[in-house]
């Protein structure tokens, strides 16, 4: 941990801090991020959680068929990819703490409580102007729901092409559709194959070759 005079340490679960200190508290993220987002993660008031679950019904409408989102903890999510207030994020989708919940303070209860017309229009004026909530909201959301086990089972269910998906491939991969290995074909392989020892390899003389448009 960087405790460089004048940064505070990073909240528990962040990665190492590294940077310089600078405005904010300077970077906390500047290595890998945590597997998983923050261990502790962003508390939000009971009116941005709203917001958020709001905006992931609005993002992905609800369907009799698939989870609905917002029955799905996307809040916790959120908060464990959103930078704590006092630092600077470097990954994406870039969203800070003050910013993001005065972005979600600024939809307020009005879109809550709005149609999902209304909700509609709002989401489609913050990308219009180019709000960074826009995008935030929208990255997070994705992949918070389609993280979601329940969803893995839904497109399992609904989707032809997805019947054997089972998320992510790590860190066991796609056991259940990777065909064996022929044992045949990799003996064959061993027999007749060969290489070069990296002393072996030389470069290639491209200098006689003419370029012709």
């Amino acid at each position: 941990m960087n405790n460089a005079l004048g940064e505070k340490p990073a909240p528990y679960g962040a990665p190492e801090t590294t940077a310089t200190p600078g405005e904010a508290g300077g970077f906390f993220e500047t290595g890998r991020p945590r597997l998983g987002g923050l261990q502790e993660p962003v508390r939000f008031t009971d009116l941005q959680a709203a917001v958020i679950d709001a905006a992931a019904d609005t993002l992905i409408p609800p369907h009799p068929r698939w989870p609905t989102a917002s029955e799905l903890d996307l809040v916790t999510f959120v908060g464990r990819y959103v930078t704590p207030s006092g630092y600077r994020t470097k990954h994406f989708p870039f969203a800070e703490e003050d910013a993001f919940t005065a972005g979600l303070d600024r939809l307020g209860q009005a879109f809550v409580d709005g149609s999902p017309d209304d909700r509609t229009a709002a989401i489609a004026a913050l990308e219009q102007a180019e709000d960074p909530l826009f995008e935030q909201l929208r990255a997070l959301v994705y992949y918070g729901y389609y993280s979601r086990p329940v969803v893995t089972l839904a497109i399992n269910r609904n989707l032809p092409a997805g019947r054997d998906y089972h998320g992510p491939p790590l860190p066991y991969g796609y056991l259940q559709t990777t065909e064996p290995w022929d044992e045949e074909l990799l003996t064959q392989a061993q027999e007749h194959g060969s290489y070069l020892e990296t002393d072996e390899v030389v470069r290639v003389d491209l200098s006689q070759l003419s370029w012709t448009k």
